[in-house]
């Protein structure tokens, strides 16, 4: 969850900024004038120039996309977005038109669809950022596991959703279904891996806890926390959580809403019920080896409950974050092809030179009026030329 906090700039208007080969400007202008930009400027290099505007959020993905379709960012160009904390004029005021008339038209209404989301670029590097198998991500699901344990073991509900918020198992189980989403495997796999690394390692922290715990106390009872987490009613009671929680990561996510990503982290209660399983199998063998057989059986059955309890959560989220990111329309091919070969060598700037000047004057000017740039915006060199 803090590794997703690091992305939680999103703003409702984004600055996009493409950097191509300057014989390609033109090429790249038509692709874009079909958006509702403002701002547009073209700073022009010796061999590359950038082209930048500002769109509203809901919007980049079909710039990203239209670039895309022409080879920005796949076999050559670059595309940089990055999110404003401000913008003055605000978009979608009155602004001056290339006649030089004032628009008075009203601002429409703002039209939201089911598929508004950020570019998938955006929520791969979201969703990348926290499935990798590192140091912290060990030692959150350790420490997670501790306050957990402390929390069950004196039955306290708030140190139990306390260790909900510093686990990291909901990152990987997001990774699944991103990956699957986008037919991603390398991310799919891993993200199993990872996620199983780190089941083992709070159920080994339950483990550990019981163990010292019985140093102390060699009649452990059932705390009310233990026994909630160990009951068939658990289960009913954890999918109709786990249901809407899959949805709620899925939305998060694809548009980078931390406050819901906070609640679904503690609806969805992933760390507590394998710790919980693992607090009550040391219980259960510890009776065991005292000959008291009375209730060793409903510590099994409770440990046995607990972990499927887990495991349906698991389940449950990724199928419904899964669908939630086909309502999306989540996929690879928007991404680009995998197999396509980048080229950002220096282009050839006699040659660029001598492409340019078979653009004539009328050219220029009609595909500065059709990407609808505003006058004065770009660079005085192209206004004298436009």
């Amino acid at each position: 969850l803090a590794r997703v906090f690091r992305h939680s700039s999103c703003k409702m208007v984004r600055r996009v900024e493409v950097t191509v080969p300057s014989q390609r400007v033109g090429e790249v202008l038509r692709s874009l004038s079909s958006l509702e930009k403002q701002g547009c400027t073209i700073l022009r290099g010796e061999g590359h120039s950038a082209i930048i505007f500002r769109l509203k959020d809901k919007h980049v993905r079909l710039a990203v996309s239209q670039l895309s379709k022409i080879g920005v960012g796949i076999q050559w160009g670059i595309i940089d977005v990055l999110a404003m904390q401000m913008t003055k004029p605000r978009l979608g005021i009155r602004r001056m038109s290339m006649s030089g008339t004032i628009d008075k038209k009203v601002t429409p209404k703002r039209k939201y669809r089911v598929t508004d989301r950020q570019t998938i670029e955006e929520i791969y590097e979201v969703v990348d950022s926290g499935v990798h198998l590192t140091f912290d991500y060990m030692a959150f699901c350790v420490v997670a596991g501790i306050i957990s344990a402390v929390g069950l073991l004196t039955d306290s509900s708030v140190t139990v959703v306390a260790s909900m918020l510093v686990s990291p198992l909901m990152g990987p189980i997001l990774g699944i279904s991103f990956g699957y989403a986008i037919n991603d495997r390398t991310m799919m796999w891993k993200c199993v891996r990872n996620e199983i690394i780190g089941v083992l390692l709070a159920l080994a922290t339950g483990v550990v806890t019981a163990a010292f715990s019985l140093l102390g106390n060699k009649e452990q009872e059932l705390t009310f926390e233990m026994g909630s987490r160990g009951q068939p009613l658990a289960l009913l009671a954890g999918a109709i959580v786990a249901i809407p929680s899959g949805v709620g990561v899925a939305l998060s996510v694809a548009n980078t809403n931390i406050n819901s990503l906070v609640g679904v982290a503690i609806s969805a209660a992933l760390l507590p019920p394998i710790v919980n399983a693992g607090l009550l199998v040391v219980f259960a063998m510890h009776r065991d080896s005292e000959d008291s057989l009375e209730d060793e059986p409903i510590f099994y059955r409770a440990a046995a409950i607990s972990m499927g309890l887990f495991l349906m959560n698991w389940i449950l989220i990724f199928a419904f974050s899964l669908i939630t990111f086909a309502l999306k329309k989540l996929n690879k091919l928007e991404m680009g092809p995998t197999d396509a070969v980048w080229d950002g060598r220096p282009f050839d700037t006699k040659k660029q030179s001598q492409d340019l000047t078979l653009a004539t004057q009328a050219d220029q000017k009609k595909i500065l009026e059709s990407a609808a740039i505003l006058v004065g915006d770009f660079d005085p060199t192209l206004k004298a030329e436009g």
